[in-house]
C-alpha cells in the first residue's frame, strides 16, 4: 500500500497527515480534527522512483556521455597509430 499525505482544505483546521491506504481510498474523506468532509488526500513523497530502459533523460545522457567518451578514446588511438606509422 502506498503512503499517502492528507490536507484537510477547511481554512479553519489545516490539518495534515500521512498515512498507509489502499488505492481505492476515496480522493475526500472525513478529517479526524473537525470532522468535516474536507480531508483531501495527497499523493505522498516517499518513494524512489526508477526508470529503466532507453527513452528517459537520465539514462539516456549517461549512454550518450559514454558513446562520447568511447568514440574520444577511439580517435585517439587512431591519431597515435597515425603517428607511429609515419616514423
Amino acid at each position: 500500500m502506498p503512503t499517502y499525505s492528507f490536507v484537510c482544505d477547511n481554512p479553519k483546521c489545516n490539518f495534515e497527515m500521512e498515512k498507509y491506504v489502499s488505492i481505492k481510498y476515496p480522493k475526500k474523506s472525513e478529517c479526524p480534527q473537525c470532522h468535516k468532509k474536507t480531508f483531501i488526500r495527497c499523493i505522498g513523497s516517499g518513494i524512489g522512483i526508477v526508470f529503466k530502459g532507453t527513452g528517459w533523460t537520465t539514462n539516456d545522457k549517461q549512454i550518450r556521455d559514454a558513446i562520447k567518451e568511447n568514440n574520444k578514446m577511439n580517435q585517439e588511438r587512431i591519431d597515435r597509430a597515425k603517428e607511429d606509422s609515419e616514423f
